[in-house]
């Protein structure tokens, strides 16, 4: 089917600017950006487009600045629908962008690695005995499709999905607080629920009423079934005329909750909303989880053949700059003494970079609201360090850990967070590496920044000894990786973490081009 044939009609859309071929993505079109947008892109391509000349628009120079999934998966949508003068520009040295497995000794299949940016996807939901598919992941599954069909199945660029051990049904997920560990370490790693302080009868209460008020497990199966329909009826109906309040504002003031209360339990929310915690409430309570065999790294790996020759690397883009006169969009990235700025120039930009790392940039011609997300939205920065071992010590305790993540009890080990066994090559041989600290709650991420690497790599080999006993002295093999979102400059941060309204100012701007540059790239947690 010739995608571009619905180009070649007429308009009678509503034209509102001086570019006739514009198609705007909003209501206007049919496109609900707060909601199910993918359905107005159906509706367009019945409607009667303004004619251009098929054959010169996929001729077009577009760049795409960022190599990250989102530029990736921009420069296979693109070429895939006839472009052919698509290029990549990527300040790193790798393909991926915050998708970073780290490889501790040899290759992905030597099972020494672990997960240093995103770990793995949520695939089932079972609510009241019945399972449901999480859709909000099966893009990847379909990408993961797709790529080794490009490929034709080449094992070297291959990408394979194995479950994910998310948590365990025996135990509460937790590794105690001061006084139950046992001398010599906690040798069988069976954690005590009940060892870890629980709230105070005004903090339960306070619960209590949050989660009456919030909708019930049937939305949980909504978000499930579809993330977007279930996002647009939260923000017309939330919590009744109240939506629009931040998780603190409701608890505080609406519920009228003790101060005491929701000081020492939420007021490290701020202003986020409730949205937020929706959204990860129905991924920790997924039932089911796969992650990639020899880590998430395979996934842009795949793009290489693809990708390879329009590919630039170790380009830093720090100025955009759009002219009228050409309607192209010049990039500019710092040059040599005799020539301090390399310039290209394009009839179309897409900025797939986070936020976080472009609040510096000089970018010209872009509303004032798409200013304001990058300079403004909120980030959460994560800290992991993971450790190797010459063997899987904690598979053979008299009480095996096959994967999961449990969480440190915060008296005991402040600063550690989460930590995760490897879900893949279970029962193998040969060195294996744990995710020893994964921690991004308020504060932390910017504490453990201004801590050297050796004093915080000793801090949780320290804890892990506390845990699992002098076994972790001895098999420790000396490597490591630390990464910190807010310390990678081509990141900045981890994730974005808008505030109550912010992504619905912000949403529709992502679905604008400003003056012939996009920017695809949100800043959303994969």
């Amino acid at each position: 089917m010739d995608r571009w044939r619905h180009l070649r009609r007429r308009s009678r859309l509503p034209k509102r600017d001086d570019n006739p071929h514009n198609i705007h993505m909003d209501n206007s079109t049919g496109v609900d950006v707060w909601g199910p947008w993918f359905e107005g892109v159906e509706l367009l391509k019945s409607a009667e487009i303004v004619s251009v000349d098929a054959a010169a628009a996929k001729r077009k120079n577009i760049a795409i600045v960022g190599a990250g999934m989102s530029g990736l998966m921009a420069f296979l949508c693109l070429t895939q629908q006839g472009m052919t003068n698509v290029s990549i520009i990527e300040a790193g040295s790798r393909l991926g962008g915050r998708v970073q497995t780290v490889y501790l000794s040899g290759g992905p299949f030597d099972y020494s690695y672990q997960e240093m940016g995103p770990m793995r996807f949520p695939t089932t939901l079972t609510v009241d005995n019945e399972t449901y598919n999480v859709s909000d992941h099966q893009l990847v599954f379909q990408l993961a499709d797709e790529m080794n069909r490009i490929n034709n199945h080449d094992r070297n660029v291959s990408v394979d999905f194995i479950p994910w051990y998310d948590s365990s049904d025996r135990d509460g997920g937790w590794y105690p607080s001061e006084g139950s560990l046992r001398a010599g370490g906690y040798g069988s790693a069976k954690p005590f629920l009940q060892s870890h302080r629980l709230p105070d009868p005004s903090t339960r209460e306070l619960f209590n009423k949050v989660n009456k008020a919030l909708p019930c497990q049937d939305f949980c199966v909504e978000m499930a079934r579809n993330m977007f329909r279930a996002h647009r009826k939260w923000l017309d109906n939330g919590l009744g005329d109240i939506q629009q309040w931040s998780e603190y504002a409701f608890m505080a003031n609406y519920i009228t909750a003790r101060s005491n209360s929701t000081n020492s339990e939420f007021v490290g929310k701020g202003a986020s909303s409730f949205w937020d915690k929706l959204y990860e409430g129905m991924y920790a309570n997924a039932t089911t989880w796969r992650t990639v065999d020899g880590g998430l790294d395979r996934l842009p790996l795949s793009f290489g053949p693809l990708v390879d020759k329009a590919t630039t690397l170790n380009r830093r883009i720090e100025r955009a700059s759009y002219s009228p006169d050409s309607k192209t969009v010049t990039l500019q990235s710092p040059g040599a003494n005799a020539d301090p700025w390399i310039n290209s120039a394009h009839d179309y930009v897409m900025l797939a970079v986070p936020f976080s790392a472009m609040r510096n940039w000089s970018i010209s011609g872009l509303s004032t609201t798409m200013q304001d997300a990058i300079t403004r939205l909120p980030y959460t920065s994560a800290c992991k360090v993971a450790l190797e071992f010459e063997t899987r010590f904690w598979e053979h305790l008299s009480e095996p850990i096959y994967g999961t993540c449990r969480a440190a009890g915060r008296e005991m080990f402040p600063g550690i967070g989460n930590i995760c066994y490897p879900s893949y090559n279970l029962n193998g041989t040969g060195r294996g590496a744990l995710l020893a600290s994964y921690i991004s709650e308020p504060g932390w991420g910017d504490k453990w920044a201004s801590v050297g690497e050796s004093d915080h790599v000793q801090y949780v080999l320290d804890a892990m000894i506390r845990i699992h006993g002098d076994v972790v002295r001895r098999q420790y093999t000396g490597k490591f990786s630390r990464v910190c979102g807010c310390l990678d400059p081509l990141e900045g941060a981890s994730w974005a973490d808008p505030t109550v309204r912010e992504h619905q100012i912000y949403l529709p701007e992502y679905f604008k081009t400003h003056n012939n540059v996009c920017l695809p790239e949100s800043g959303c947690r994969i």
